[in-house]
C-alpha cells in the first residue's frame, strides 16, 4: 500500500499518456472520492458490477474504465438518481472505497491510439495505418472466424457476402458514428471492422452499398470485444507508469449469447 491518492495517480497517468487535452472530455471521476489512498489499480473495458466486484476482491480500489460506470455518455444520471440498480451499484462502490475514473479520450488521442494499437497487436496485424493490408488474402467468412477466435467473440455480426475477397481492412474500434463510418466504407478497404454502429446508419449504408453491387463487408464486434484487448495493453502500459501499487487487468465476459 502506498500513500498516493487516486487523484495523484490519475494525474500521473494522464500526464504520461502524451495526449493533448481536449476543451471538453469524458475522462473524469465518475464515482468515489479521489482523495482516497490507493491500494491497487484495476483496468477494465466497462465498469460492470461484476468487474467492480473483481476489483474489490483484488484489493484494487482505483478503477480505470474505458466506458462509463452508470450506462450513459458522461454518466448523465438524469432520471436515474432513484433507480434501484443505480443505488445498488453506487452503494457497492462506496462500501468498498472504490474510485472509478473514465479513461477514454486520453487513450484515443495518444499517438498511437492506445486502444487501436492494443487491438491490432492482439489480432496479429502489423500496421498503424488507417487501412490494414493483410499478410495474405482471405474471405469475409474466414476473417470473421479469425476475429471471433482471437478476440473470444462468439456473437459478432457480419454484413456482406461470406465469399467476399478481402485484402484490406479498415478499423474503428468502439463506437462508429455515421459520417466517419461512411467515409471508411467508401475508402479502399474491402471490410470495415468496428465495435458497434446504429443499424439505420452505418449498417444500412453498408447494406445499400452491397445492393448496388459494391464489394464491401462490415463486421460488428460489439463494444466490449472491440476494446478489451486494447485495455489489456493499457494495463500493461500503466504498470510502467505506476510502480507503487499492483495493476490488474480484469477481463469481462461477453454479454451476449445467440441461438
Amino acid at each position: 500500500m502506498s500513500d498516493l491518492t487516486a487523484l495523484q495517480l490519475i494525474q500521473r497517468v494522464i500526464a504520461k499518456s502524451g495526449a493533448p487535452g481536449r476543451p471538453q472530455t469524458v475522462d473524469f471521476v465518475s464515482a468515489g472520492d479521489p482523495t482516497r489512498t490507493v491500494n491497487g489499480i484495476a483496468v477494465m473495458g466497462q465498469a460492470t458490477l461484476e468487474g467492480l466486484r473483481q476489483a474489490a476482491n483484488a484489493k484494487a480500489n482505483l478503477v480505470f474504465t474505458y466506458d462509463p460506470a452508470f450506462w450513459a455518455s458522461g454518466d448523465d444520471l438524469t432520471r436515474l438518481e432513484t433507480d434501484a440498480l443505480f443505488l445498488e451499484k453506487r452503494d457497492f462502490i462506496r462500501a468498498h472505497d472504490l474510485v472509478v475514473f473514465n479513461l477514454h479520450d486520453h487513450l484515443r488521442d495518444s499517438m498511437p491510439d492506445r486502444i487501436a494499437a492494443g487491438m491490432i497487436q492482439a489480432l496479429g496485424w502489423q500496421s498503424d495505418a488507417a487501412n490494414i493490408n493483410l499478410s495474405r488474402p482471405t474471405t469475409l467468412l474466414t476473417l470473421a472466424q479469425e476475429l471471433s477466435a482471437k478476440l473470444d467473440d462468439k456473437t459478432l455480426r457480419v454484413v456482406g457476402d461470406p465469399k467476399l475477397a478481402v485484402t484490406t481492412v479498415a478499423t474503428s474500434f468502439g463506437n462508429t458514428q455515421q459520417m466517419p463510418g461512411i467515409a471508411l466504407l467508401n475508402g479502399p478497404a474491402d471490410v470495415l471492422v468496428c465495435g458497434y454502429a446504429r443499424e439505420w446508419e452505418v449498417v444500412e449504408y453498408a447494406q445499400d452499398m452491397i445492393s448496388v453491387g459494391l464489394k464491401k463487408g462490415l463486421v460488428l464486434l460489439g463494444e466490449n470485444a472491440s476494446v478489451q484487448a486494447g485495455m489489456k495493453s493499457v494495463a500493461d502500459w500503466i504498470k510502467t507508469v505506476v510502480s507503487e501499487v499492483p495493476v490488474t487487468f480484469i477481463s469481462l465476459p461477453e454479454p451476449y449469447w445467440s441461438l
